[in-house]
């Protein structure tokens, strides 16, 4: 249905925008006259339905007549139904085109926000042609024409793309809009508009049910509270809210965390974040270590840009960083969205090279980690009209877009998001860290890295009361995985490829003061195949491991090699010696006192795992420690 209305209006573009006909205005008596004037006047008094409907049966009685059309489809623009706003121009158009240059120029601006560009360049082609002596009028579209044609390659719909409202639950007849999911795609937070101010819901899809189940924060108030970010683990939401009592300036950052399943009291971000310029539309970044938003502090590149700060430590936070040139311009930039990847960002920008109002933009980092120049996605995702912000699914895949429906409201819509524009598929992995001895939570933070050596070492943020983080990592991608945390022995793992959305981790730690005669199997230590040399992938964990001989002093350590049972018995002893003076030597050179230390090789003698597979080979190909005394 929907391409049959997309011919007929290319059909009728191209009739109306070149047709020309002798036109006689009809005669129309003085109580149809003052009808029509009453029923704009009701459609300016926020009665549109009864004005529309009015407006319909004097156009019955007079179907010649050109006034009472412009009028409907100027009250249905107005209303936000740009396709009935169209068809009325164009019927009115169609009964003559030279008393309606000025209508021939706005239909061409009705195409344009409705992204039907090559109708609308008819029909600019058409006020050029016709225009007469209204040079400003044909200067205009000469303009507009110039402006679209140099859009062009925009205008490309490569792919189909459907865009699919949330159900009832979620889009209300009030306005709807920023949608964002948290790590494990389990959860959404958006914002409604009620009684005019916003608040922010959470929602979770019950599967079995198959409904959404929505919670409004607990904190929303008359204030406003909207343009928000939920951090990778759902337990710290900020979000915008003005004009409240500790107000730095305007609209300012709040924070609240959850505590025992509830969230906080929200508290003022302070100077560090807001200031006496607009401060809003949070977003986190990479583990949320990172926190972008859009500003108008001085500074700046103009208008509003993208900023961010990261964090120095536990609860400080660096200085804002302006995002730079290539994302921010003299134009705004609103509303960020870092993918969880940490590699793709998505904003709005108002400029004039975009396709009309608020446009979405993409940015990505080059080797380098710099972002690269910003840009447009592009029709159908940009239109004529505004954008609203665009966040996508951790799997890189699904986004959700916030658009104006023919309510005139804000919805959320999901749509598939063309290939070149997505973001790599992650997994939310889960970890949760406890005591060994007392099984309570314990306050750690993980340390992640690709194995491979190509991505940085990062960090997560701290275990909640629950001792459990999230983070993200690259599907089908094997890290190595540290934990850390006073007073406890280092914990090492390594994590192999997997595809899964989600991974789930149950980490135990030993307490120092428990540690004596326990072993720890280094998973990130590698060497040269067949030698001792050890590999700068292995350099992370060995660092970690000095981290912790310097932060236990009193802590004495063996340090020990395994092989698995290929090849020669005593080639086998040999090399896991080698291997295991390597990492002693590693250790000595950088500061740790050798009478701290020992090493000793076991070749094939301790195996772990089976010999008879490929698996249980590598993993008996190990370096551990053991703690000889605390």
């Amino acid at each position: 249905m929907r391409f049959a209305v997309f011919l007929l209006l290319i059909v009728f573009a191209v009739t109306v925008c070149s047709a020309q006909t002798e036109y006689i205005p009809p005669k129309v008596s003085s109580k149809n006259e003052k009808t029509l004037d009453d029923a704009i006047l009701r459609a300016k008094g926020g009665q549109s339905e009864q004005a529309i409907q009015e407006i319909k049966e004097i156009i019955d009685r007079n179907p010649q007549w050109t006034k009472p059309r412009q009028a409907l489809s100027k009250i249905y623009y107005e209303t936000g139904k740009k396709e009935a706003a169209i068809e009325q121009l164009e019927l009115s158009i169609a009964i003559d085109t030279m008393s309606q240059l000025q209508e021939l120029f706005t239909l061409g601006r009705l195409y344009e926000g409705a992204n039907h560009p090559v109708q609308a360049i008819n029909c600019y082609e058409a006020v050029i042609k016709k225009g007469g002596e209204d040079f400003e009028l044909m200067a205009r579209a000469t303009k507009n024409k110039q402006a679209l044609e140099a859009k062009s390659d925009l205008w490309t719909d490569g792919e189909s793309i459907v865009f699919r409202p949330f159900d009832s639950d979620i889009n209300t007849p009030n306005h709807e809009s920023l949608g964002r999911w948290t790590l494990d795609g389990q959860q959404m937070v958006f914002t409604r508009l009620l009684n005019g101010q916003e608040d922010i819901f959470f929602a979770s899809f019950d599967t079995t049910a198959g409904l959404w189940k929505i919670t409004d924060f607990s904190y929303n108030s008359p204030q406003n509270e909207g343009a928000h970010a939920l951090s990778p683990d759902g337990n710290y939401l900020i979000f915008t809210s003005c004009n409240k009592y500790d107000s730095q300036g305007g609209c300012d950052l709040y924070l609240s965390f959850k505590q025992d399943g509830h969230w906080s009291k929200p508290t003022n971000m302070g100077p560090a974040f807001n200031n006496a310029a607009w401060d809003g539309q949070p977003c986190f970044g990479l583990d949320g270590l990172s926190l972008f938003f859009s500003s108008s502090r001085p500074g700046g590149f103009g208008g509003r840009d993208i900023w961010y700060v990261y964090q120095l430590s536990a609860g400080r936070w660096s200085r804002p960083v302006n995002a730079g040139p290539a994302i921010n311009t003299a134009d705004d930039e609103e509303s960020p969205f870092v993918h969880f990847d940490g590699q793709s960002i998505y904003f709005m920008r108002n400029g004039k090279e975009g396709l009309g109002g608020y446009d979405l933009y993409m940015a990505r980092k080059d080797i380098n980690g710099n972002w690269k120049k910003a840009f447009n996605l592009g029709s159908p995702i940009n239109t004529g009209g505004d954008e609203g912000a665009l966040t996508l699914h951790p799997d890189g895949r699904r986004a959700i877009i916030t658009r104006m429906t023919d309510e005139n409201k804000n919805d959320l819509f999901e749509f598939d998001l063309p290939e070149q524009y997505r973001s790599n598929p992650l997994q939310a992995l889960r970890a949760t860290i406890t005591d060994q001895v007392t099984q309570k939570p314990i306050y750690a933070q993980l340390i992640i890295f690709e194995t491979n050596g190509q991505d940085t070492i990062r960090k997560s943020q701290w275990a909640d009361t629950e001792g459990k983080i999230s983070v993200m990592t690259q599907q089908n991608t094997r890290y190595g995985l540290l934990v850390e945390a006073e007073g406890y022995l280092l914990y090492s793992a390594s994590l192999a490829p997997d595809t899964s959305e989600i991974r789930s981790i149950a980490i135990q730690l030993t307490p120092v003061t428990e540690a004596e005669n326990k072993v720890i199997v280094l998973q990130n230590i590698f060497f040269e195949s067949g030698s001792s040399k050890l590999l700068a992938s292995s350099d992370t964990e060995l660092g970690k491991l000095i981290w912790s001989l310097r932060k236990n002093t009193n802590l004495h350590i063996e340090i020990s090699g395994h092989t698995d049972n290929v090849g020669d018995a005593k080639a086998n002893q040999k090399l896991s010696e080698e291997r295991a003076k390597a990492v002693y030597d590693y250790l000595v050179f950088r500061g740790i006192e050798s009478e701290r230390l020992s090493y000793v090789g076991y070749g094939e003698t301790q195996p772990i795992a089976d010999n008879a597979t490929e698996a249980g080979r590598q993993t008996n190909r190990r370096t551990a420690f053991k703690v000889t005394s605390n």
